[in-house]
């Protein structure tokens, strides 16, 4: 969260390497992308995060924290 330089060159990196992931034929998908985003950062920054989309409704999970869906959110709305 206090090297938002380095945040946003991995951010431009990640998202043009997904782009060539995401042109047919398909090598990965969207929550599979959105689970490697998540998990490269740090662990306060995956707290802010996942508060932030809980907050924006985008995040939808049950009471023990579990997904409920198999494709919780785009990878856009992450990133």
């Amino acid at each position: 969260m206090l090297e938002e330089d380095r945040l946003m060159e991995f951010k431009r990196r990640f998202m043009y390497i997904t782009q060539k992931c995401l042109r047919p034929p398909v090598i990965i998908g969207n929550k599979e992308l959105v689970e490697l985003f998540f998990r490269s950062l740090d662990t306060t920054f995956q707290d802010a995060l996942n508060a932030r989309l809980s907050v924006q409704g985008i995040l939808k999970i049950d009471n023990n924290g579990n997904s409920r869906l198999e494709d919780l959110y785009n990878l856009e709305q992450v990133v």
